[in-house]
């Protein structure tokens, strides 16, 4: 995409109210012990004069697909969650003299949290600049729920916030890394757009979605409870398919093929579980957890 580069143009489209589209491009590993293996994806900050939402742009494609065919009279028929494809689950809504909000969705529940991001971030300003794409940013660096972050943001664009849950700078961020350049956040483009609803949420306010989701509002001392509860839960929570009579007559079998008990096949999923979540530790979410004591992988009551 071809990014904007009239500088005055673009400020005075956001300072009359005009809406734009930021496109981002998010590099990541998840897996802190393989930081060379790396995903992407294309992620959007809608900003107005009101405020700001940043989410994945694949829930817009998503929905504007449904939309062409719920047009045409045949809308698309989801097997399973429609946002399966989604790599980035997080949405958050920056409204004009407001807390900023994060939602999420995951554990075993189909709830969605809303949570008030009420810690200030500490930037150190740098003289340190360059130019990007014809904008001139100036270095900023800061750490957030124990990630250090480097950051390059304009002054040119007068919007300060976004990307992620990044604010509070004189100027909107165009580029953000973190110190292993596990992830990073880098602008790719500029679009306008017709309008920007800071009042719905894209994703877990959906029509696609087949059932209603239930807001539930957190603080984040109990959001960092619920991740490590949620952990715990998928870890230790391994039920063997079928009713009590099935499973008591159930026969199961390691990954070879082999039969072994029941006793030994609830300890072979909880450590296959253990890996799974061992190979996501550096995703962002998890930086939520700082602070929280209780080992989420330790055992609990046995199934």
């Amino acid at each position: 995409m071809k990014l904007i580069t009239i500088v005055s143009l673009l400020f005075i489209g956001i300072l009359y109210g005009q809406n734009k589209r930021f496109y981002y491009e998010y590099n990541f590993s998840n897996d802190s012990a393989n930081l060379e293996n790396k995903a992407k994806e294309l992620l959007a900050l809608d900003a107005s004069a009101e405020g700001t939402i940043f989410y994945s742009h694949r829930i817009n494609q998503i929905d504007s697909l449904y939309n062409l065919r719920d047009a045409k009279g045949s809308p698309p028929k989801f097997l399973g969650y429609p946002y399966r494809d989604v790599l980035f689950h997080e949405v958050i809504i920056s409204k004009k003299n407001e807390i900023p909000k994060l939602y999420y969705m995951g554990g075993p529940t189909k709830n969605y949290y809303e949570i008030k991001l009420e810690q200030k971030i500490n930037w150190t300003i740098l003289p340190d600049t360059k130019v990007f794409e014809n904008f001139q940013v100036q270095k900023a660096t800061a750490k957030i729920n124990g990630r250090k972050w480097t950051v390059w943001f304009t002054k040119d664009i007068p919007i300060n916030s976004g990307p992620y849950y990044f604010n509070g700078l004189p100027g909107l961020i165009l580029i953000a890394e973190d110190e292993r350049n596990s992830h990073s956040f880098q602008l790719s483009g500029i679009a306008n757009i017709d309008n920007v609803d800071l009042d719905f949420i894209p994703m877990f306010q959906s029509r696609q979605l087949r059932s209603n989701n239930t807001k539930v509002t957190l603080t984040t001392a109990e959001f960092k409870k619920l991740l490590i509860s949620n952990d715990g839960d998928f870890v230790n929570n391994v039920v063997p398919a079928g009713n009590s009579a099935e499973v008591v007559s159930s026969k199961f079998y390691d990954s070879s093929g082999n039969e072994i008990s029941q006793a030994d096949y609830v300890k072979n999923q909880r450590e296959s579980r253990r890996k799974i979540l061992k190979r996501n530790n550096n995703k962002l979410i998890n930086d939520f957890k700082i602070g929280v004591t209780e080992n989420p992988l330790k055992s609990r009551t046995k199934q």
